[in-house]
């Protein structure tokens, strides 16, 4: 009898609680204006608290992620604008779905993903799910693109193009054509690619 009752109380208490919608928000470091904008979304779209990082994709460990996921309980729901702001590659985001269905927590993305008013057809929420997996590894390579491309500019590397050589090398490669050598010498004693070679000699005969 006092079984039945405790379990009733706990029926009771699981159904009177309010389920709250939790966001999560990322972007890469200096997009100060994507990542306000997508605060912006998600708490128009009902989120009591939206958890926010700078943080690259490729980061093992996201504590701000983390934190978001664990301050939700039973019923409540984690929202990210897309998956790319959360996951990296398939592995992981199935990863982490699966922990938060053991949890009783439901993720969902404003592009659709485990959509409140999604069909109740399980064919249309397969299709869409497989859908936004597919285009998770292109954004997650567009990204880390972007990234690479961003530290080889402040770092001062050159970013694409013809190879760059310092004037002095330039210089040596002149004067030793002008001594008589051939290109495959030029090269042996300098280490430079043969289209290098072609390319200053070229552009020092027309100066």
């Amino acid at each position: 009898m006092t079984f039945r009752f405790k379990r009733k109380r706990i029926l009771l208490s699981e159904k009177n609680k309010i389920s709250k919608a939790i966001g999560y928000a990322r972007a890469t470091h200096n997009e100060y204006e994507y990542l306000e904008e997508q605060i912006k979304f998600l708490k128009e779209e009902g989120c009591s608290l939206v958890f926010s990082e700078f943080i690259s994709l490729d980061e093992e460990i996201k504590p701000q992620l983390n934190k978001a996921i664990n301050s939700l309980s039973k019923g409540d729901q984690l929202i990210i604008t897309q998956l790319d702001r959360a996951f990296k590659n398939k592995k992981e985001c199935l990863r982490t779905i699966n922990k938060l269905i053991n949890k009783g927590i439901q993720l969902r993305t404003l592009t659709g993903f485990f959509a409140a008013n999604e069909s109740s057809n399980a064919n249309s929420s397969i299709f869409n799910i497989l859908y936004e997996l597919d285009h998770l590894e292109d954004k997650s390579l567009g990204e880390r693109k972007k990234e690479q491309l961003l530290r080889r500019k402040l770092s001062g590397n050159n970013l694409g193009g013809r190879p760059k050589i310092s004037p002095l090398k330039e210089s040596l490669v002149i004067r030793l054509r002008n001594e008589g050598y051939s290109y495959r010498s030029i090269r042996s004693q300098t280490g430079i690619a043969l289209s290098t070679i072609r390319r200053v000699i070229l552009e020092g005969e027309s100066t």
